[in-house]
């Protein structure tokens, strides 16, 4: 290579990164609008709103299914030489899309690994296995119609098809709404053994030779074995394997029972997981606690529950708040109460912290939006954003609570964790964090402040949500210095409600996006 060629490279290189730099500056100007019109076109906007069994589909939701579904069908349906070439097209690809429910074992471990919310995960799991469903049906019926075909039982390989055909009409049953509802370690367990033997089935079923479909196979559960090799270690670690300290105990208790206490969902377990070895949590994330010795089949149960302790450093005992349902809380609940107020201790052991937590760090205003035991998923945020304001390593200046409960025993239940956050709200007297209590029955008054500054108010009723979305857009509520141009801050919106909460929430900040405003669901949404 002579100096002219050596010359032309340097200077096409310089002319490159210049061009580069120049165009991340571009791109970064634009991103902020293009997020807004994204946002407001095709996130937000709701196409088929929520239905008993569907919905609500996004514009994005549905144009993403959509997408995935023209792709799958142009590779089945493109060019084929005949109509057996297509089932054998759809059934390769039906091993292509069991790559990802076959990744792991746990979908919290897998989004972690991918970077991505719980919510979205089981959203590519479930859309990637009715998929292989349908491609696998496809490829079945193509079999079938094949002029001579013959499917003699006496066949060692016809046997393992019949078989792996039937698991997935179990897993189809399984998947109905109202059976994964009913009992929900039944459906896991039964949904994890007939996977387990429609893989076994299939793997009789494909030739000895080999080839891409068995590759395809071989894949998915090399992704398997490794994502559970990594789970074990890290489970064994932070179990306290070689630890000297044993294993993590749960301190169980409950909270005081009031006037409706006798409904489950308005009664809070309070559960204190000691651990073994101090670890980092970040807010929003969660652990998988599973409990063996406490009953005869708590051994089958595991549950994940949202961690509400925050820290900038490792935490020696995390705190949960848990709402009892059915299964394994129903047990925690009845304990507790044998208990007489004492708190029961079990050993526990946890997979975790699982989930993703959202950055606040850009932030003027946050609005937190929670409903029943959604405020379990808010406290981790208000610790860490109160905790940076003291520091002044965040921009916030001014975080509201809005809290819509049933009666005040939720409130009574919340008050260990609510207490501490407006004493740490202290800086210069700043008090930036206010907190708005709707009840919807048991008070007396329509507004009841609470405490010397007000910084906590009782409301009866339900809020509107839309006025409260717009005054905090709008920034008014932000003291501001005069004489002196103080440009608005942006403003986020952190909800974890119930669902039909959500949906107007969604509706509500899409009015008012182009004021700054981003909408952030929290890992944990109550039912």
């Amino acid at each position: 290579m002579n100096g002219s060629s050596l010359y032309a490279i340097a200077a096409g290189g310089i002319f490159l990164v210049c061009f580069l730099v120049q165009a991340r500056t571009t791109l970064t100007k634009w991103a902020k609008p293009m997020s807004v019109l994204f946002s407001q076109h095709l996130a937000l906007p709701v196409l088929l709103r929520r239905h008993r069994i569907v919905g609500p589909w996004s514009r994005l939701g549905f144009l993403a299914h959509v997408t995935y579904v023209a792709i799958n069908g142009t590779v089945v349906f493109f060019r084929p030489h005949s109509l057996s070439e297509t089932g054998r097209r759809a059934g390769e690809l039906a091993l292509v899309n069991l790559m990802y429910p076959l990744a792991a074992a746990h979908l919290g471990s897998l989004a972690d690994h991918l970077g991505i919310s719980w919510r979205t995960c089981c959203q590519i799991h479930r859309a990637t296995g009715w998929m292989s469903i349908a491609l696998l049906s496809f490829h079945i019926i193509v079999e079938v119609q094949r002029e001579g075909f013959t499917f003699p039982l006496d066949h060692t390989r016809n046997l393992f098809t019949l078989i792996s055909t039937t698991s997935i009409g179990f897993l189809v049953i399984l998947s109905i709404s109202r059976i994964r509802r009913w009992s929900y370690e039944i459906f896991l367990r039964g949904h994890q053994l007939m996977t387990g033997i429609f893989i076994y089935g299939i793997w009789r079923h494909l030739p000895n030779h080999g080839g891409p479909p068995k590759l395809y196979l071989y894949v998915g559960l090399a992704t398997l074995v490794l994502n559970t090799g990594l789970e074990t270690v890290s489970f064994l670690y932070r179990n306290g394997l070689f630890s000297g300290h044993g294993t993590p105990r749960a301190l169980v208790s409950f909270s005081p029972e009031g006037t409706f206490a006798h409904s489950k969902s308005r009664v809070a377990i309070l559960i204190r997981v000691v651990l073994p070895r101090p670890i980092k949590f970040e807010a929003g994330q969660y652990v998988s606690l599973w409990m063996p010795s406490m009953g005869r089949w708590s051994w089958t149960q595991t549950h994940p529950f949202i961690v509400t302790s925050w820290s900038r450093g490792n935490l020696d005992n995390i705190e949960l708040l848990v709402q009892p349902r059915r299964g394994m809380t129903a047990d925690l609940l009845r304990l507790a109460r044998s208990a007489s107020g004492h708190p029961v201790s079990f050993p526990a052991l946890f997979t975790g912290p699982h989930g993703t937590s959202q950055s606040v760090d850009q932030y003027e205003t946050v609005l937190l939006i929670a409903t029943g035991f959604g405020i379990a998923a808010t406290i981790p945020y208000l610790k860490k954003m109160i905790h940076g304001h003291n520091t002044c390593t965040l921009q916030v200046r001014r975080i509201h609570l809005v809290w819509q409960v049933e009666t005040l025993d939720m409130v009574q239940a919340a008050e260990s964790l609510l207490n501490p956050l407006l004493q740490d709200d202290i800086l210069d007297k700043g008090y930036i964090l206010h907190i708005s209590i709707y009840v919807a029955n048991g008070l007396a008054q329509d507004k009841t402040p609470i405490g010397r500054h007000q910084r906590a108010c009782y409301y009866q009723g339900t809020p509107d949500f839309e006025n409260i979305v717009a005054v905090e857009a709008s920034g008014d509520r932000i003291e501001r210095l005069p004489g002196i141009q103080d440009e608005q801050g942006r403003t986020l919106v952190m909800v974890s409600a119930a669902e039909f909460t959500r949906d107007n929430i969604r509706k509500n900040v899409r009015q008012v996006l182009h004021h700054g405003v981003e909408l952030m669901e929290l890992e944990y949404q109550p039912s």
